[in-house]
C-alpha cells in the first residue's frame, strides 16, 4: 500500500466512506471557479479521493449544481485541460442559446 500524502491531506478530511477518503482540492476548485478571459466560470468542486484498500489517490471533479461526478483523473495536466475545454464548451453553448 502507498504511503499517505501529507500535502494532499493538509486541509483535513472532507468526507469518509467505508472504502474511500475525500480531501478538498482547493487549488483546482479555485481554477474551476476563476473567470477565463471571456468571463466563463464553472461551479465545480475538486477533490483528492484516496482508496483505502490500495492507498492510491485520484482527482475528482464534481458539479455543485447537480451533485454529480464529472470526471476522475490521476493527472493534474489532463484535469486542467478538461477544465479549460469545459469552459470553452460552456461559453459556446451559452452563446448558441442566446442566438449569438
Amino acid at each position: 500500500m502507498k504511503e499517505r500524502n501529507e500535502f494532499i491531506e493538509m486541509d483535513g478530511l472532507y468526507w469518509e466512506s467505508e472504502t474511500h477518503e475525500w480531501f478538498h482540492d482547493k487549488q483546482t476548485t479555485r481554477y474551476c471557479r476563476k473567470e477565463d478571459a471571456h468571463g466563463t466560470t464553472l461551479n465545480w468542486v475538486a477533490f483528492f479521493v484516496r482508496d483505502k484498500s490500495t492507498g492510491e489517490y485520484m482527482r475528482v471533479l464534481m458539479d455543485v449544481d447537480t451533485n454529480q461526478i464529472i470526471r476522475d483523473d490521476i493527472s493534474l495536466e489532463e484535469q486542467a485541460v478538461f477544465i479549460d475545454l469545459a469552459k470553452v464548451d460552456k461559453r459556446y453553448t451559452e452563446n448558441e442559446n442566446k442566438g449569438n
